[in-house]
């Protein structure tokens, strides 16, 4: 593998740290894959797909929100309404920008956010790449699903 599997305890730590809730990750099973719409599409130099990160609506609106403080509640009507606000939209870009440094080490090659799109056929699932499932708990925002697919 080219580059590393988050594990639940770093992915805790840094949900944590930039959210400022107390947050827990544990190993899981992927969910339902259609469900997994909201991807992050990582490249590397050479502009090849290497990683994504997928999960759900409710996560994507769970970690869009408390990054900026949102309440619970907006993630909530989100899910409703069936779409991510700009703001949270833009949030959740930047945390899973955030999540790429859980994918590296000072021996992978670098790897580089370049989209988040709504699209579960998006998502990395090529033969002979990683995937690790997290089950995700985000304080009172709830609970959610990050599934990593790497080379």
């Amino acid at each position: 593998m080219n580059y590393q599997s988050p594990t639940a305890s770093k992915v805790a730590e840094m949900l944590s740290m930039v959210l400022g809730v107390e947050a827990t990750a544990k190993e899981g099973s992927a969910p339902d894959a259609a469900g997994l719409d909201h991807v992050a599409i990582f490249l590397n130099r050479e502009d090849e797909l290497v990683a994504s990160c997928s999960c759900n609506l409710s996560t994507a609106a769970a970690l869009g929100c408390a990054l900026s403080m949102i309440p619970p509640g907006g993630a909530e009507v989100m899910v409703e309404d069936g779409a991510l606000s700009d703001t949270a939209s833009e949030n959740f870009y930047e945390m899973m920008n955030i999540c790429s440094s859980l994918l590296m080490n000072d021996k992978s090659a670098h790897l580089r956010l370049v989209e988040v799109v709504v699209d579960a056929g998006r998502r990395m699932l090529t033969d002979g790449n990683a995937e690790v499932a997290f089950d995700v708990e985000l304080g009172k925002y709830g609970k959610g699903s990050l599934v990593f697919n790497h080379t």
